[in-house]
């Protein structure tokens, strides 16, 4: 966007229903960019039709950068009194006890409100405020151990996607914008996070048993050499994993993309190949690779039985 038509200080916008105030428009937050919090302001009001479906209905968990990037930042669960009472709540148990009580993001006011209060990268539950229990999807998250190139993590994606073909799992993938991809398979939600994880955490056994010399499921860093960390730790109560469409707090303004398979396959595809920069020019092209995510969302039953032959043949 020209220097020419960035906002400064303050401004008021409209944004569907709702008169946002938006404050302090020419703070600095991708210093290498020059990007602005007007630039990210604008972003998240441009991007809220695709990135919506994403988090509607969803209990969200917001990362702050109140000094740009390259400063301290935090995450927050916990709605702050202060927000407008018409972005919805939603109360969750915490496994110690008490509760948390959560954002929803039903609406593109809310994310450029929040885009406002210096929210960079959204992230949600893998299930929604009605059904908290239950994950209408499944995450296996692959981020390459250090200084590894992006072709391991590309392998290892297209593995799951092996195993999932054989358990007639429908399988979908994004860059996450930072190191990685994610593999994601929607869910109806009849199952709980425990037997979720529990089939993920299989699934990632049989990945690791058919390439133990690529993959791993050791958690202790230390013991993983040069084996990428299979993680499915996103599949469990509470747990959240970064919005498609979030930007990622890295030089350049990465974003977290959905792909197709295909593209994935691509020479110059990386886990930060779509930025602030070039999305929109690739959102032109009308192409959506996760069209047909919710029409595809299944149960685990049929593919349990398959998993445990497939374990049980080795």
């Amino acid at each position: 966007m020209p220097k020419s038509t960035k906002k400064t200080g303050s401004h008021s916008l409209r944004v569907g229903r709702r008169s946002l105030k938006l404050t302090a428009l020419g703070k600095t937050l991708y210093p290498k960019s020059n990007y602005t919090k007007y630039d990210v302001v604008e972003y998240y009001r441009r991007i809220a039709r695709h990135m919506l479906p994403h988090t509607k209905g969803r209990p969200l968990v917001l990362h702050r950068f109140p000094h740009g990037i390259t400063e301290k930042s935090f995450y927050q669960k916990d709605a702050s009194a202060y927000f407008p009472s018409w972005i919805p709540r939603v109360r969750a148990r915490k496994k110690g006890g008490g509760s948390t009580n959560y954002l929803i993001c039903n609406e593109a006011a809310t994310l450029v409100y929040l885009a406002n209060q210096l929210t960079l990268t959204f992230h949600t539950w893998q299930s929604q405020a009605t059904k908290l229990n239950y994950p209408d999807k499944l995450i296996f998250d692959f981020d390459p151990p250090p200084r590894a190139r992006f072709e391991l993590v590309r392998w290892a994606a297209l593995e799951c996607k092996k195993l999932l073909d054989e358990l007639e799992l429908p399988s979908f993938v994004m860059t996450t914008g930072s190191r990685g991809v994610h593999v994601v398979v929607p869910l109806q939600p009849k199952h709980s996070f425990n037997v979720v994880k529990t089939f993920a955490r299989q699934c990632a056994e049989l990945l690791v048993a058919r390439h133990p010399k690529k993959l791993t499921l050791e958690m202790r860093k230390a013991d993983r050499g040069r084996r990428l960390f299979v993680d499915i730790l996103r599949n469990a109560y509470a747990q959240i994993s970064v919005v498609p469409y979030s930007l990622r707090a890295k030089p350049g303004a990465p974003i977290a993309t959905p792909i197709s398979w295909k593209e994935l396959k691509r020479a110059d595809m990386n886990a930060q190949r779509y930025t602030m920069a070039n999305i929109f020019q690739r959102l032109a092209r009308g192409k959506n690779p996760w069209r047909d995510f919710k029409r595809k969302a299944t149960t685990l039953t049929a593919a349990h039985k398959q998993l445990k032959e497939l374990i049980r043949k080795g």
